[in-house]
């Protein structure tokens, strides 16, 4: 069910039943020469609406939040970022908006890095504050332990603009991935990748780590990985989502 395709009234109906709330994040931000810069917004809002259409009606999807925290990307252009209290304030009023009509169960779905860190910390804060806390789900961390049958070196392969993002760019809009543009091989290899376990952490811009922008092997990818890719990301999501809605009952 679409958060914006209901009236106030159903959605006063909807609140006292318990329904919860999903609202997808990413940001508008390069994706090296072939991903759309709306790819990680994109990816969350498709996730978002699979998740929620398996939890028949005890889920609403809010309208997708594109802009994100992503200073690191703006050396390249197209790139829009949100300062750090920015969107620190802009999910906190959300969030603050729909605990106010009752609601007990907010998941944020979340598609870019940047934004892990801030969205984190201020899950903690709100739970001070109103007592209750938005559940944060990056995607790719709920594969973590199955990317290993998808790609022989994640930690290599899986950064960004990567193998996993540009797979299942051409799974969910293909129409938009420039394939003659795809890079081949590795890009950017010291820069930060999805699948690492470093201990150490710099928060220089993309440009310093990578020419092309892009972190990772993205001539990896297929239209097959793709959606071998999405249907376990919506497997994975759905089982959290739905034990979240569960306990906080």
């Amino acid at each position: 069910m679409r958060y914006s395709d209901e009236t106030s009234p159903s959605l006063r109906d909807l609140f006292a039943r318990g329904v919860g709330a999903l609202l997808p994040t990413g940001s508008v931000e390069q994706h090296g020469p072939h991903l759309p810069v709306g790819t990680d917004a994109m990816i969350a809002e498709a996730l978002a609406h699979a998740v929620v259409a398996r939890l028949s009606s005890d889920c609403l999807v809010l309208p997708a939040l594109w802009y994100g925290f992503a200073p690191h990307h703006m050396s390249f252009k197209g790139t829009v970022t949100l300062r750090a209290d920015t969107y620190l304030a802009l999910i906190a009023d959300i969030s603050r908006s729909i605990f106010g009509h009752g609601v007990r169960h907010l998941v944020i779905l979340n598609g870019h890095g940047g934004n892990i860190a801030p969205l984190r910390m201020l899950s903690a804060d709100l739970a001070r504050e109103c007592g209750r806390a938005p559940l944060i789900v990056t995607y790719w961390e709920t594969i973590n332990r199955e990317i290993h049958e998808f790609f022989a070196e994640p930690e290599l392969v899986c950064g960004h603009a990567c193998a996993l993002e540009t797979s299942l760019a051409l799974h969910l809009f293909p129409q938009l991935v420039r394939r003659e543009a795809i890079p081949s091989g590795r890009s950017g290899e010291t820069g930060p990748h999805m699948f690492e376990t470093a201990a150490a952490f710099e928060g220089l811009d993309f440009g310093k780590f990578s020419a092309n922008g892009v972190i990772g092997d993205p001539s990896l990818a297929s239209v097959e990985v793709g959606a071998r890719l999405f249907a376990l990301l919506v497997d994975k999501l759905t089982v959290t989502v739905a034990q979240y809605l569960r306990r906080q009952r």
